[in-house]
């Protein structure tokens, strides 16, 4: 098998107590069955802690129960008692790999970094398209001969959309509506029937339908709620400016490489790409809203917040693409017509 890796992926590094903010933070966390039988064998007041604090959630998954939204194993100097009790090769799999993430596609895996991590997130924007040249044609990839025509064209389609998402001497905007326009030819192929031109959207129903869609989901944070409302009250009045367009060509060249290939098992290559439409009108909005308020958290916080809060959700994904199938107003057309209206 294949290992397949982008250009920063190995210089990762764990920054612990000087994280602004913590993986160990919001999120139930996960323990694995083969790290829970260690734990059942700890004889210690932090094995008895350990087996304690460990329940089935709704979901059926074993985890951590948290207090006031933090790991009970995070103490009070933001460091894992468990890592200093009975070291890390004793975390979970989840605390051991988190932000790694790989996807395995048979005859190759793909190993990227999750923009939900700040330190990894900051790696992503110091780097370029380049960064993700691994990721590159399928005649490298010795694929099995079931799955080869089909993974071929999504592997083209893919370096297709990262091309155009990374065009330059355009605004974003435009970038991301062609990406939208060129997917939705390659969703007819998908689906058999003819590609055909677009019709023209009209673009009148205003972005407040994908704040209503954020707002009405799964939120951790009180403040990512109140920067979601108040950029929704602001969004007639706001301008997604060209330095956050810089940055968020990173956001979605991650987004394109992680999720893209998630059509193998869906179908469907357009969630992909409207979920980064969405992306891009929330938080262009709270970064324009921010900078009038002197960025109470930076734009890197605010792409992380977004992956953090929206992405790494199973609930709010479902939510996402749930609506982009039931809800006329994402359809590619109306979209193309939301992102024209933002360039002045």
């Amino acid at each position: 098998m294949r290992e397949i890796y982008p250009s920063f992926y190995k210089e990762f590094k764990c920054i612990a107590n000087l994280c602004e903010d913590s993986c160990c933070k919001d999120w139930d966390i996960d323990v694995d069955s083969e790290t829970e039988k260690f734990y059942n064998t700890v004889n210690s007041p932090l094995g008895e802690k350990i087996r304690s604090l460990t329940y089935t959630d709704e979901y059926g998954e074993r985890v951590f129960r948290s207090s006031n939204g933090r790991c009970p194993f995070w103490n009070d100097d933001m460091l894992c008692d468990i890592y200093i009790g009975l070291g890390e090769e004793h975390l979970s799999r989840t605390c051991a790999n988190f932000p790694r993430v790989r996807v395995d596609f048979g005859d190759f895996r793909e190993n990227i970094l999750s923009f939900a991590c700040p330190e990894a997130a900051r790696l992503m924007l110091r780097a370029d398209a380049s960064a993700y040249s691994d990721f590159g044609g399928y005649y490298e990839l010795e694929a099995s001969e079931n799955d080869e025509d089909y993974m071929s064209f999504l592997l083209k389609s893919r370096s297709r959309s990262a091309e155009i998402l990374t065009r330059q001497n355009e605004p974003f905007a435009y970038r991301l509506a062609d990406c939208l326009e060129f997917n939705a030819q390659v969703q007819c192929v998908l689906d058999g029937k003819e590609p055909a031109p677009l019709e023209s959207g009209d673009g009148k129903s205003g972005f407040g339908f994908i704040f209503d869609m954020h707002l009405g989901f799964e939120i951790m944070s009180e403040k990512w709620r109140a920067a979601l409302n108040d950029a929704a009250e602001s969004s007639a009045g706001l301008k997604i400016s060209a330095d956050f367009e810089r940055d968020f060509e990173k956001f979605a060249l991650y987004y394109i490489y992680r999720y893209y290939l998630e059509a193998v098992n869906s179908g469907d290559v357009m969630y992909s790409i409207k979920r980064i439409v969405c992306a891009y009108i929330v938080t262009g909005m709270i970064d324009a809203d921010f900078a009038q308020k002197g960025y109470p958290l930076s734009r890197m916080r605010i792409l992380q917040r977004y992956s953090k809060e929206v992405e790494h959700s199973y609930d709010n994904t479902e939510a996402l693409n749930a609506e982009f199938d039931r809800d006329g107003r994402f359809s590619a057309e109306n979209l193309i017509s939301l992102l024209e209206s933002t360039v002045e």
